[in-house]
């Protein structure tokens, strides 16, 4: 009797295991092999998925309009997560992809710092939205496993490895600095290229593309900015000598270009026959007419053969939309103006040449930009009419 009731308890108490051992594992996730676990891997240039959506709530977030979906797209663009599930079901909105759509672009109108937020994709179920914000991996650090691009740093970087890479190939790039706007950049950009080559970010701002002018094939401009480049160094070789300061190189180049070029004047008159050239380097070096375009490019070009740092800055100028120049003397920022000094060659003085400051009652730019173009070191101050000079 004792043998049967001590092999009774045995089994009770073996099936009691079991079961006690079954609950204790059956809320646990399974052991993944290491393939499973693995990174995921992505080939040079491709960008990874934006990513997952954030927790949602139980339920979706009621929204009662618009501007409240508004309200919730800026917030999470701006904390870089993915926006909660959206029940629209008394938002009013007739085309509610769309719709998102149309308000995802307004945001980034009013907000331009936002455009790091380069995409947005909505999706409906029933009542209910969901909106996937895709990111530019500088802003979030989430880079292609592998990726590789040139670092940039700064600004002047940036359009240093533009200028570097010219021609049809894209460039990847590794942009280093979050704090880098995308507008900012693709401003930078537009020094690139001598009017000839427009150069931009992707999408995604993990490369740099170029493209010619439309009606322009990118082997015609290639062969234009060599003949720019072969004409500025002649000009210089002819111009300057190593024992010149830079202020005196600077002031040769200028005094060439203000008193050999002509303005096109068809830009008012009759833009129709006006040639492309006149916007460019290779108008005012090669056929000694252009606008205030061609001007500063060519300014460009003969300053950094020359070894003088140099930027163009667009603009105001009485009332139009103008370009000039700000170049690096001997470490100071200044500023040059070749258009408003042409016909001149300098024998009594220039109105516009190494300034350090503008009028802002003639002149309007934006200075913030400008500021980080010449990364933070440009001497620019600015002297309103009426202010005593110092």
């Amino acid at each position: 009797m004792n043998k049967r009731l001590i092999a009774l308890l045995f089994v009770v108490s073996l099936c009691l295991g079991l079961l006690w051992s079954y609950g204790r594992n059956s809320g646990e996730a399974p052991v993944s092999s290491p393939a499973e676990t693995a990174s995921p891997v992505y080939e040079a240039g491709e960008s990874p998925p934006a990513p997952a959506p954030e927790a949602s709530p139980s339920s979706p977030l009621p929204v009662s309009g618009p501007e409240e979906i508004k309200v919730i797209l800026r917030e999470a663009i701006i904390r870089l997560s993915q926006p909660p599930v959206m029940d629209i079901s008394s938002s009013g909105l007739e085309q509610p992809e769309l719709d998102v759509k149309n308000l995802y672009y307004e945001i980034l109108a009013e907000s331009p710092e936002l455009k790091y937020a380069y995409e947005l994709s909505p999706s409906l179920r029933g009542t209910e939205l969901q909106c996937m914000v895709h990111y530019m991996p500088y802003k979030t650090g989430q880079f292609p496993q592998g990726f590789e691009g040139t670092e940039i740093y700064s600004l002047p970087q940036l359009v240093e490895a533009a200028e570097e890479n010219l021609g049809s190939s894209p460039l990847s790039l590794r942009i280093c600095l979050t704090s880098l706007e995308p507008d900012s950049m693709d401003r930078a950009l537009q020094q690139v290229g001598g009017g000839y080559i427009n150069c931009g970010l992707s999408s995604d701002a993990t490369a740099l593309v170029y493209s010619p002018p439309l009606g322009m094939d990118m082997a015609d401009c290639l062969s234009a900015l060599r003949q720019a480049e072969e004409l500025a160094d002649s000009l210089v070789s002819q111009l300057i000598s190593e024992d010149m300061s830079q202020e005196e190189k600077a002031r040769a180049l200028y005094s060439w270009l203000c008193s050999h070029v002509e303005y096109d004047l068809r830009y008012y008159s009759d833009r129709a026959p006006m040639p492309y050239e006149s916007q460019t380097p290779l108008g005012a070096l090669r056929d000694g007419c252009a606008i205030c375009g061609g001007y500063a490019n060519a300014l460009k070009l003969l300053f950094e053969k020359a070894g003088i740092p140099c930027f163009n800055v667009s603009g105001i100028y009485y009332g139009e939309y103008h370009m000039w120049n700000i170049a690096s003397l001997d470490g100071r920022w200044l500023w040059f103006d070749a258009t408003s000094d042409r016909g001149s060659d300098g024998q009594y003085g220039f109105l516009r040449f190494a300034l350090e400051d503008l009028d802002r009652d003639k002149y309007q730019w934006d200075e913030s930009f400008v500021q980080e173009l010449t990364d933070g070191q440009a001497d620019i101050e600015i002297r309103s009419p009426g202010d005593p000079e110092t």
